[in-house]
């Protein structure tokens, strides 16, 4: 067994090509294994729809992932043509892999190694970079759903692998080749462009004769334009096109669309004052990528380049500043941009592997040297073992359910709705209406786009007379104006104030008043059993017989731990006219703590105006009962626990914040802390904030940070995406995972006119579409608030 083992793996040392092949099945099975089954929110879908009809996606475009995405969808007939397309998306990243692996191998091999076992070491090492690259977070993310950003990587892999086979064979073959996919680039995305600098110049270092040589040169550019020939396909079929724009015949059209013009607002967004910032960022997901001691061998491996292949560190580096350079300055898109650093970044890390080996193989013996490169195999291993049950997209299938959900409410029932939404809840929609046939009739239902063009004010107001609206998203704007948001599933209704359509609550309740005040009327309660960590909705259905002028506000009680939910995002009872049924949903959030049982839900009401702790309802008691509440056993809520035990705060039972550094000059404080910090107005204050993230996150979360003054007024705010927008914890599906740590640095400057003073610093997390805070908890469970108070800061003249 031993010697056939031993015969096999001088085989695939010496056929490279069939290792590789072997290595880019693995992945491309792991990544099916994960991928998602059908629909997902946002973009996702839009690139499975498109290339099934011959549409036009948004700007850029996307023209070569349109036409090979067609062909792929109707030459690979396995399941759906969303699960397909997930699929191409894992080929995808497998080839990239298998790139990453055979430019290991070629440079390893031809290094001056001989002997076999040296061979088997480079082989090895080869395997280790590859895997490291098909098990990180955010590469694995990208490689089981359907998108475009994927295939980005894949094509600047397979180009730094042909300049790879260039420099070490010098056949012109593979120049012209590089030019064909540098021409197939620029027609999926502008991104791949930000490589070609660094190509130009490791061309010319290595073949500086290359500009006078014609019988090239000549042929190369012809190849490059070869390589455009898919942008034809916008001209061809904008003028039918069933999806997207209709005006690309023209030059105008055609410039404005294909380098995308109306998202150029979001590419070079950061000064150099944060640029230290930025890199703080990239080392921060960097690190979420790979384990620190292939961190440690991918400086090994960059180091090893710059002093025996300067013409490959050179290509390397100035691939990476090129890239980087872009991405850490862009806002949006970042985790699919940095997919070219990531994959560049395993080359090294791969070669650090294999000095490693060749350093130990005269200082071990040959068991002790199996035994390092075997601690080495496991990293990657481990890291698949660890996040495949929390990166899986298998089970995911809220977008499909939405769509059930919309189809289920109006089809068939004539009631000439609209129903408003954004971008992200459309294309799941579009999806089922394009590829399946199944689109809703317009005196069901009319969806709207709700973009620039056309707000959600706008959307309300123009349509509100016709006929129902109804929103994808709680809008706070909406409610602002008056109008009353009801909860319908997943949807909200919007209605003219007094709201007096009747309701069905699923526990109808009578005669009971809060105080004698408040009607309650019934409430939902989908489920009665939990998991540690869980939220559970709760939908009340309240109304007052005349006006009522102090805020009276429900709490919860879970057993012994209470939850007085905060006033944000609701119709507070002096808004109420009398007589109008409002309905409320909140949110009864189980603890981590929480041991396995059977525990009392009981709802209770406050008078926050008169600072009355518990009001009386009808038979006299401060609780009603609404059910028992089975919490049942769950392994996971250990871990949990133990973060929370050292955390500042939890917000949402989703992510911890772990601790909080402010700086000023060279002044620090730590935590929460009761002394000023001091500063001017103009000064920068340098804030770092740890996150850890406990669950799956239910929505995208954007981080405020407000000076507010001793009556809680905030006088400056900064309000963003995690990691300066590079990392949403939501984007289309879940984008954090269970165990992440994210270490979040922020630049602040006080604004000249805030006047001095003292002031407190707050932060904390509200959801990105409907502005509505996330709640806190101690680490009992207990709902503290909505913001976290770090310290006072002194604000001088």
């Amino acid at each position: 067994m031993r010697n056939y083992l031993e015969k096999l793996m001088d085989e695939l040392c010496h056929h490279p090509g069939w290792a590789a092949a072997g290595l880019g099945a693995g992945v491309w099975l792991l990544y099916g294994l994960t991928a998602a089954q059908g629909t997902i929110f946002g973009d996702p879908s839009e690139y499975q729809f498109i290339p099934a009809v011959w549409g036009i996606a948004h700007p850029p475009g996307y023209a070569f992932y349109t036409l090979i995405a067609g062909v792929w969808q109707r030459l690979f007939p396995v399941g759906t043509v969303a699960f397909r397309t997930h699929l191409l998306a894992g080929a995808a990243g497998a080839w990239t892999v298998t790139r990453v692996f055979l430019m290991l191998f070629e440079v390893g091999t031809k290094a001056g190694v001989a002997a076999s076992l040296d061979r088997r070491q480079v082989w090895f090492a080869a395997l280790i970079g590859g895997l490291s690259l098909a098990v990180s977070p955010d590469f694995w993310q990208h490689s089981l759903h359907s998108n475009a950003h994927i295939l980005s990587a894949a094509i600047t892999a397979t180009q730094l692998w042909l300049l790879v086979r260039w420099f070490y064979e010098g056949r012109d073959r593979w120049l012209l080749a590089l030019a064909f996919s540098a021409g197939i680039g620029v027609t999926h995305h502008p991104i791949t462009v930000w490589g070609l600098p660094a190509y130009a110049i490791f061309i010319l270092i290595r073949r500086p004769k290359i500009l006078r040589q014609w019988k090239t040169l000549l042929p190369f550019i012809g190849c490059g334009l070869l390589g455009l020939i898919p942008w034809l396909y916008f001209p061809l079929r904008s003028p039918a096109v069933p999806f997207g724009p209709t005006d690309m015949r023209t030059w105008e059209g055609f410039l404005r669309h294909a380098t995308a013009q109306g998202l150029r607002v979001n590419l070079f967004h950061f000064g150099l004052a944060d640029q230290f910032d930025r890199l703080r960022m990239f080392w921060t997901l960097l690190r979420l990528q790979f384990p620190w001691p292939l961190l440690v061998l991918m400086g090994v491996g960059m180091g090893w380049l710059m002093a025996r292949r300067p013409h490959l560190a050179w290509l390397w580096g100035l691939f990476l500043v090129g890239h980087l350079g872009f991405t850490l300055n862009s806002v949006q898109d970042v985790m699919a941009y940095l997919l070219h650093a990531f994959m560049a970044l395993a080359f090294p890390l791969g070669i650090g592997v294999w000095r490693l080996l060749e350093t130990l193989k005269c200082r071990l013996p040959a068991w002790g040297g199996a035994l390092i490169a075997l601690a080495m195999l496991a990293l990657p291993v481990g890291a698949l073992i660890h996040t495949f049950p929390c990166i899986s997209l298998r089970d995911w299938d809220a977008a499909d359910a939405f769509v059930d959900e919309v189809t289920a409410r109006f089809a068939g029932r004539g009631e000439g709705a609209a129903l408003a939404s954004d971008w992200e809840h459309l294309t799941p929609y579009f999806y089922r209406a394009f590829v399946n046939g199944a689109a809703l009739e317009a005196a069901d239902v009319r969806p709207l786009y709700v973009t620039g063009a056309l707000s959600w004010t706008d959307a309300v107001f123009g349509n509100l007379a016709a006929g129902p609206v109804y929103l994808t998203n709680y809008r706070r704007e909406i409610r602002d104006l008056g109008f009353r948001l009801r909860p319908e599933g997943t949807l909200w209704r919007v209605l003219e104030p007094p709201a007096l359509e009747a309701v069905a609550p699923q526990n109808p309740l009578s005669n009971v008043w809060v105080d004698g005040r408040v009607e309650l009327l019934g409430y939902d309660l989908p489920k009665t059993t939990a998991s540690p960590g869980e939220v559970l909705p709760l939908t009340l259905y309240a109304r007052v017989a005349t006006t009522e002028t102090a805020i009276l506000m429900p709490f919860a009680r879970l057993g012994q731990i209470e939850q007085r939910w905060t006033t944000d995002s609701r119709h507070l009872t002096p808004d109420w006219l009398p007589g109008e049924i409002i309905v409320e949903r909140y949110e009864v959030y189980v603890p981590y703590t929480l041991t396995p049982g059977t525990y009392p839900l009981t709802l209770g009401y406050t008078d926050m105006t008169n600072a009355v702790a518990e009001l009386s309802f009808t038979n006299g008691d401060t609780a009603l009962r609404l059910a028992e509440l089975t919490v049942l056993p769950e392994t996971r809520g250990a871990p949990e626990n133990r973060v929370l035990a050292r955390a500042l705060t939890n917000i949402g039972n989703d992510v911890a914040l772990l601790s909080a550094r402010a700086r000023v000059g060279l002044t620090t404080r730590q935590g929460i802390w009761e002394e000023p910090l001091t500063l001017q107005a103009g000064q920068p204050l340098h804030l770092t904030l740890t996150w850890h993230v406990l669950a799956r996150p239910r929505t995208s979360y954007t981080v405020f940070i407000h000076l507010i003054d001793a009556a809680g007024v905030p006088w400056f705010g900064h309000d963003y995406t995690p990691l300066g927008g590079a990392f949403p914890s939501y984007l289309w599906f879940p984008k954090w995972l269970e165990g992440q740590q994210v270490i979040d640095p922020y630049r602040l400057v006080i604004p000249e006119n805030v006047p001095p003073g003292q002031y407190w610093l707050e932060v904390g997390m509200y959801e990105m579409g409907s502005i509505r805070r996330i709640p806190q908890f101690d680490f009992q469970g207990t709902m503290t608030g909505d913001r976290f108070i770090l310290g006072p800061l002194l604000l001088l003249p």
